[in-house]
């Protein structure tokens, strides 16, 4: 788009949207220090303070080891421009960076899922571009999915009870953020909310509007699970657990701790030479890695806090070079640690200084995917079960009435390769319509549906992975039909569907479902988005 820049935009909390309150939002003393200029810029129907000026670093810390290895002293100097511009628009305050603006924003004045919370109501669910998820698993492990041309959600795998979302990015059209040229742009959003701007003051305090109007409207479906995943916000349990991470950290009880990257600061670790860190009083410089015994031993140390208040109040920095002097950013100490502390029958996990309860939606997490599993109005729509019958006879019944053009019956035609020895495994119960693999089921509880899922896993990774595989399935398809039926050469199964008959005469709900099978069908079908690109579907067979 046309004039525009795209920028970090970051909504600020408990700052009154005065002249005053963006005033006292800044560190004075700290932007006088850095002999930073303000500016008092008129937007209609806003009130804006920009501050300005240059980050000054007199010796770059890789001069020294320069210096060193030339055998020649050498005194370079850095110099970043930077400029932050403070907008309060209504009733809320929004800070936008530029150059090395960024740095300026208060770690304690950012709201910290304002880009997130924009982003899952805003960016097609068709079309994500980059999301980044922390598994709660207390291991540190933050996953990365990065989609030049985007992907649909579904088809990220995200364990949706298992895994806390902590940045989205994708498309959305211009409408949304009532722009004018109709074109389609990118936003990220974490903490901060990437994304294209005007540069027009009349448009931009717009948008700012339009962004408010949008981050108070409903989550989209599709990225409510995203959502569902709350942070704890009662202060007396929030007391409770800090006192027990307290405990914790000062080794006078066992508590597992590792160490996590705040989400915003994974793209500069690339850049990372040494970290700056401070827990109290005292900085530790110039620390070539990060170590856990780092943390810990400043906690055990302190005096005049508890070690849970001081990682709140300390900070963790990240340095471009060896001397620990140029900063590529940081943040709050406690952002840097993960742990699980259980009460009672409760876990809770601690992610980017917050604590959350893990499990707590496991339960809605799996009904909720069950629900989209589960077709009305599916184009499989197989005959009655007659009472006494048997699987055998009825998927012949199937091929017989449906007619095997369209519902070639394979139940226990094996498809045998060099790894599936013996009987081989089976594909489906049907070859059906546009290459589906229907998998058929009469079941009274769960075994015989997990067991149905982890068939047709077994199969489609044939498929998918084992050209011999194909080669044989192709046979298979061609000796059943009398060559009516041909695989094509190119085959790669695109859907799976699971027909079921219950036997306790109810009809297939998300509540009639045994609950076993529902967490089997929702890692099988998870499974089978995420690295097949394979839909999975679940059709119920009424009793005659």
């Amino acid at each position: 788009m046309a004039d525009t820049r795209v920028v970090t935009l970051y909504h600020l909390l408990d700052v009154e949207p005065t002249l005053a309150g963006l005033f006292c939002a800044l560190d004075g003393e700290r932007l006088d220090e850095l002999e930073f200029a303000p500016l008092f810029p008129e937007f209609p129907g806003a009130v804006a303070y920009l501050v300005r000026g240059h980050f000054t670093i007199p010796k770059v810390g890789w001069s020294g080891d320069l210096s060193q290895l030339v055998g020649e002293d050498l005194s370079l100097d850095d110099r970043k421009a930077a400029a932050l511009l403070l907008i309060a628009v209504d009733d809320k305050v929004f800070a936008i960076g530029f150059g090395q603006g960024f740095r300026l924003v208060p770690d304690d004045l950012k709201d910290p899922d304002f880009g997130l919370r924009f982003a899952v109501r805003a960016v097609d669910p068709d079309c994500v571009r980059d999301i980044v998820r922390r598994s709660m698993t207390r291991r540190g492990r933050q996953d990365s999915t990065v989609v030049p041309s985007g992907l649909p959600i579904g088809s990220i795998g995200v364990r949706q009870h298992a895994e806390i979302v902590r940045r989205l990015g994708g498309e959305l059209h211009t409408d949304i953020l009532g722009l004018e040229d109709g074109a389609s742009v990118f936003v990220d959003g974490s903490a901060g909310l990437r994304l294209p701007i005007p540069l027009d003051d009349v448009k931009l305090v717009a948008l700012l509007k339009q962004i408010t109007k949008v981050c108070a409207a409903n989550v989209h479906p599709s990225f409510a699970f995203i959502e569902a995943i709350k942070a704890v916000r009662d202060a007396s349990l929030i007391s409770r657990l800090d006192a027990l991470l307290d405990k914790g950290l000062r080794g006078e009880v066992d508590a597992p701790f590792d160490l996590a990257v705040p989400v915003d600061l994974v793209p500069k670790l690339a850049e990372t030479a040494s970290y700056n860190i401070r827990i109290g009083p005292v900085w530790m410089r110039n620390r070539r890695s990060l170590e856990m015994e780092d943390i810990l031993s400043r906690c055990r140390v302190l005096h005049s806090s508890t070690p849970t208040a001081a990682l709140r109040e300390g900070r963790i920095e990240l340095s471009g070079d060896c001397g620990g002097t140029g900063s590529l950013g940081g943040a709050p100490a406690i952002c840097w640690l993960e742990t699980e502390l259980t009460i009672g029958a409760h876990h809770y996990f601690l992610i980017d200084g917050e604590w959350h309860e893990t499990g707590l939606e496991y339960l809605d997490s799996i009904r909720r995917q069950v629900t989209e599993l589960i077709s009305t109005d599916s184009p499989t729509v197989l005959p009655p079960w007659r009472k006494g019958e048997h699987e055998a006879a009825y998927n012949l019944r199937v091929q017989h009435e449906l007619g095997r053009a369209n519902y070639l019956c394979l139940d226990r035609k094996y498809v045998r390769t060099t790894l599936h020895r013996g009987n081989g495994f089976e594909a489906c119960d049907h070859y059906g319509p546009e290459g589906r693999l229907v998998c058929v089921k009469p079941a009274q509880d769960s075994p015989p549906l997990s067991h149905l899922f982890n068939q047709a896993l077994v199969a489609v990774e044939a498929l998918v992975n084992q050209p011999e595989a194909r080669a044989r399935f192709r046979e298979v398809v061609a000796e059943v039909s009398e060559g009516t039926r041909n695989v094509p050469l190119d085959y790669r199964p695109r859907k799976v569907v699971f027909a079921i008959h219950l036997k306790t005469g109810r009809t297939l709900t998300p509540e009639t479902l045994f609950p076993f099978a529902q967490v089997a069908l929702v890692n099988m079908a998870t499974t089978l988005k995420s690295l097949y690109d394979v839909d999975v579907e679940v059709v119920g067979i009424p009793a005659e």
